[in-house]
């Protein structure tokens, strides 16, 4: 075997061009705060993350192109595919349980219901609640698409769950997703309904204002909406959907009421 060759195997992290199994990559001082960061604000609130999970949380939060594109010497970086996979299935899990044990749906709608766990949802979802995942995906030379930013999350919710069991990981679950899935319901979601109601009486345009409030850490949204010119409810929650859908339920009940 000629000489540049058996270097490019040892380069490549191996006598056969294999990677070493993986091991915890340290975590520096500037991302244990990061991620700590991340862990304690809402709706994740995990304040005391033990020195040992740090590793898990981080390696939750590293794309394989971050983990895949070190320079020579070779440094051995988990990435989170491994933890997505998990994370996937505990999150489609909890919230099917949630809408089995809540609502009595048939199985096809409850089916359509767990669609709010599809990528393109949970992309959104990070960026419209403020989570900060996205901003804390480690990647290198890879621009950030929804699927980079879905996987993130399902290996964070991996992560909670290996680290602080089935429970914490309800508990997040549904704090973030709550919203989403009273949309899905026919009698609460209020913006809808709203939106029927205005259009089968004809009273004119149907707008929405919005307004946010509080640190960019926790986020506080308001929301205006007006019917016809008319301002008819205000509300106020984590969200921009949580404020409309408090806004319109009290639009309802005035023009109901009146």
């Amino acid at each position: 075997m000629r000489l540049s060759t058996i270097w490019k195997k040892l380069r490549s992290g191996g006598p056969l061009g294999q990677k070493p199994p993986g091991r915890p990559e340290p975590v520096g001082r500037d991302r244990e705060a990061e991620v700590r960061a991340l862990l304690a604000r809402p709706p994740f609130g995990i304040r005391d993350v033990a020195d040992a999970a740090l590793p898990l949380y981080d390696r939750a939060l590293t794309h394989r192109s971050y983990a895949n594109g070190g320079e020579y010497p070779v440094e051995v970086i988990d990435d989170n595919e491994r933890l997505e996979f998990l994370g996937n299935y505990i999150l489609d899990f909890i919230i099917a349980d949630h809408l089995y044990g809540e609502y009595d749906l048939p199985p096809g709608e409850m089916n359509r219901r767990l669609q709010v766990t599809r990528n393109t949802k949970l992309a959104e979802i990070v960026r419209g609640q403020g989570l900060g995942i996205d901003g804390a995906v480690r990647r290198r030379g890879q621009a950030l698409t929804d699927s980079i930013i879905a996987d993130a999350f399902e290996a964070l919710i991996g992560a909670i769950y290996l680290d602080r069991g089935l429970t914490v990981a309800r508990e997040v679950v549904l704090a973030i997703f709550e919203e989403e899935i009273a949309e899905c319901d026919v009698h609460r979601n209020y913006r809808g309904r709203l939106q029927e109601y205005v259009a089968r009486e004809n009273l004119g345009e149907l707008e929405y204002a919005f307004r946010q409030t509080g640190p960019g850490s926790s986020p506080v949204w308001a929301a205006r909406v007006v019917v016809g010119g008319t301002p008819l409810g205000e509300g106020e929650g984590r969200t921009k959907q949580g404020a409309a859908m408090l806004a319109a339920k009290e639009a309802l009940g005035h023009l109901r009421g009146g």
